[in-house]
């Protein structure tokens, strides 16, 4: 196994590192016939941690120690050698003391994990939603199966919003029933969080129905960093200033939003490998062109993975993305999309010349709607 943690880990006191616990994960899925590797992406404490190991005829095995169980990420990918396309399939469990089994026959994505109380009670929420992510499955194939020009067509990226946001909706109604059943587990944190979306429009009921969950839920790790979160998400209401931040751009060069103090300034949360992004992408690009010279600029933060910066700059030639992007390959551990309480993609905040927010989540027609009233006047 080859793992990559930050080097704050070498200053933590022996008494916090030993109040780690143990935890192995062993993997099975169909054997991908050429060399492989399985990656894992956890946070422990303040550090970010990349693990890798070697996939055996489909075999793969994990271990390591958690301050406190975690939610973990895993992919299983070809070698860089191998020169393969990358069918990216991502797992969700969670990490926690003992063994975890992962098993599949076939791909990563469509692997049941076994082990633990926390995976019990993430299954259980997983098999809440299970409908409704066979559902987005098939309308990302669509997607995927259409060619570009049908793709930039009004009535195709209608048609992709409308279906999108009816099993979004299903989605919620699921989620939230699944929080008002389970108020006593970490996992309606997870519930309850999906349900609240990238962006919620109203803060206070998201943060109501927080407060129905269990005590010790809300005083956990995972509760704490929720309410972050939800602090994340009052800061940038309606009307608030927006938080300054730094963040490098494709050549490595820091970028600081207050260099864009002056224009109004549309900050767009994406990532290339984000399908509802993507096919966004060609809105924002119509808008900018529009009123690139009224103005008007786009600043670009990305969610692509440490391993994604290749993807990044593909996605950006691309989808023909001219405006300033900068990111720090971190995936939902992005430091500008925690500091404004981001929790799925695409997002975007619409900043008037004094760094004020004045609109957000402009998706399709909205956007230019938005401009047309805010430029003119």
């Amino acid at each position: 196994m080859k793992k990559i943690i930050s080097a704050a880990a070498l200053l933590l006191p022996l008494t916090l590192l030993a109040q780690e616990v143990p935890f192995e994960i062993k993997g099975k899925v169909a054997d991908p016939g050429y060399p492989a590797r399985a990656y894992l992406y956890y946070k422990n404490g303040a550090d970010n941690i990349t693990d890798s190991a070697d996939v055996e005829q489909g075999a793969f095995t994990f271990k390591g120690k958690v301050a406190n169980p975690v939610r973990g990420t895993l992919q299983v990918r070809p070698r860089p050698e191998e020169r393969r396309p990358i069918r990216l399939e991502s797992l969700s469990f969670y990490i926690e003391k003992g063994t975890v089994k992962i098993a599949s026959e076939k791909g990563i994505g469509e692997a049941v994990v076994s082990g633990g109380p926390l995976n019990v009670d993430f299954n259980r929420m997983g098999e809440a939603t299970k409908p409704m992510k066979a559902k987005y499955a098939e309308l990302s194939k669509e997607y995927g199966a259409a060619d570009e020009a049908t793709r930039k067509s009004e009535a195709f990226q209608k048609n992709y919003r409308d279906k999108y946001k009816a099993i979004s909706e299903e989605e919620k109604t699921a989620l939230l029933g699944y929080v008002k059943a389970n108020p006593g587990t970490v996992i309606a944190v997870d519930a309850l969080q999906s349900y609240a979306g990238s962006m919620p429009e109203d803060v206070k009921p998201i943060e109501d129905i927080f407060k129905t969950l269990a005590p010790r839920v809300q005083e956990s790790t995972h509760g704490k960093a929720f309410a972050k979160v939800i602090t994340g998400w009052k800061n940038t209401a309606i009307g608030a200033q927006a938080p300054e931040f730094t963040q490098n751009d494709t050549e490595g060069k820091p970028v600081k939003l207050a260099d864009f103090r002056g224009k109004y300034t549309l900050i767009d949360f994406w990532a290339s490998w984000c399908g509802p992004c993507r096919a966004e992408n060609p809105h924002v690009v119509k808008a900018y062109e529009k009123y690139k010279s009224k103005n008007f600029e786009i600043l670009g933060v990305s969610l692509d993975q440490p391993t994604g910066k290749a993807a990044w700059l593909k996605a950006i030639a691309d989808d023909k993305l001219t405006w300033v992007q900068v990111s720090d390959l971190k995936f939902w551990e992005n430091e500008v999309a925690r500091l404004y309480g981001i929790r799925g993609i695409p997002q975007n905040f619409l900043l008037d010349p004094q760094g004020r927010i004045i609109a957000k989540n402009l998706r399709g027609d909205a956007l230019e709607k938005k401009l047309a009233e805010v430029l003119v006047n």
